[in-house]
């Protein structure tokens, strides 16, 4: 009897692994990503403009091992009691105390968020579209994306808009390389005047307080992620941050004029790269904007509803912008926005003061976390043993004297 042979089939060829990395991103590529917002963007060119590469390139280098420490805590901390940061903060706490830094990261966030649609409607006035029809665009938008149920759909959405953010680097392409400007912005080691404060917003801006929140949250409501999962998303996203700032740093340093304010660099890319490199950089700008305010505007909705309605806190699958909570989202993006319409407002100064602000506030949040992260009856076999404990207080000692300098170097 004579058997059927099957045909020699070729083996499914395995994915290309630039789909394998598409496939790892989340809310750590996301959240660090969007950390990169329109006020950091804008404080990088300030910084980049007023010649100190020379400290704040080392500086970057040194916080992405810090800010992948902390958020790969935060990682690990959603996944070891699968709980809202804020429920766990009540839980160890109480809930006045959770309640007053919850209020006080809303007023923090809601700085930030400033600074978000200042940087959306300054990009939109460079397509010739009127201030305050800018800010109404950019309001709208972000209430539209924040309203939709599915959290997962939101961040596959936020994660394609986040490649608009790579405009930034064929502009600093098309920027000329002067030698002279290059020496200049690496000429400094002045630690005087506004360095200090400068460093401040460059570590609140690398790494700040709603992060930790986005992270701990989105992890539970997105995609279920794995602590090896988890950690190569939280690498990635260093990446992309890192890589961002830096070309953000030299594109003020290059189209930095003999005065150093915002203004300055800003016009000179026309004159420099042309109308397409303002336009490259307006693309950029907005969609910077555009994705923090999303993940800062949810961020502050999941903590505002794990402390005000904690029996909804429970939904992970569906955004937190419904309720109490929604109206309390929408009334925020309202306030902020308004905020914005403000006559002699000044981008850079909102920018950067809302960078510093974070910086300040690290501490708080970094003790919170640490707190929790080293209880064993909270995180079981993923406590943060006393090594890692050392080297967190380290961190967040570090935060602490920065923030002291930076206060001491006004007086």
């Amino acid at each position: 009897m004579q058997t059927m042979r099957t045909p020699n089939r070729p083996p499914n060829p395995s994915p290309p692994r630039l789909i394998l990395l598409l496939a790892l991103m989340g809310p750590g590529v996301l959240g660090l990503a969007a950390d990169n917002d329109a006020g950091g963007i804008l404080s990088y060119v300030v910084t980049g403009a007023t010649h100190h590469l020379l400290w704040f390139i080392p500086a970057l280098l040194v916080m992405a091992p810090v800010t992948y420490f902390i958020q790969e805590l935060a990682l690990r901390v959603a996944v070891a009691t699968k709980k809202p940061f804020a429920a766990l903060i009540t839980e160890q706490f109480g809930i006045w105390p959770a309640r007053i830094n919850g209020l006080c990261l809303h007023g923090l966030n809601l700085l930030t968020l400033v600074s978000e649609f200042v940087g959306m409607a300054l990009a939109l006035s460079w397509f010739g579209i009127p201030w305050g029809l800018g800010v109404i665009i950019s309001f709208s938008l972000v209430i539209l994306v924040t309203r939709l149920k599915s959290y997962q759909r939101i961040e596959r959405l936020m994660l394609a808009f986040a490649g608009f953010t790579f405009a930034f680097i064929p502009l600093g392409l098309m920027l000329h390389v002067n030698l002279s400007r290059v020496q200049a912005a690496f000429g400094s080691w002045s630690l005087g005047g506004s360095t200090p404060f400068l460093l401040l917003a460059l570590a609140g801006n690398a790494v700040a307080p709603w992060m930790i929140y986005w992270q701990q949250n989105a992890t539970w409501a997105g995609t279920p992620q794995n602590l090896r999962r988890g950690r190569t998303d939280v690498r990635l996203g260093i990446v992309v941050q890192i890589v961002m700032a830096v070309v953000a740093l030299f594109i003020g340093a290059l189209a930095a004029g003999r005065k150093t304010s915002l203004t300055i660099p800003i016009a000179n890319l026309t004159r420099i790269a042309g109308p397409l490199g303002r336009t490259l950089f307006a693309v950029g700008l907005f969609d910077a904007g555009f994705l923090a305010a999303v993940t800062i505007g949810l961020s502050s909705s999941w903590m505002i509803r794990e402390l005000l309605a904690p029996t909804l806190a429970s939904q992970r699958p569906h955004t937190p912008t419904e309720g109490i909570a929604g109206w309390v989202h929408a009334a925020s993006l309202l306030v902020a926005a308004a905020l914005v319409l403000l006559p002699g407002l000044s981008p850079a100064q909102i920018a950067v003061w809302a960078q510093a602000a974070s910086g300040l506030f690290m501490p708080v949040t970094l003790f919170f976390l640490a707190w929790i992260a080293v209880r064993s009856r909270a995180m079981g076999s993923m406590r943060m043993h006393l090594r890692r404990t050392f080297l967190f207080a380290a961190i967040i000692l570090g935060f602490l004297a920065l923030g002291l300098w930076s206060i001491f170097s006004f007086f």
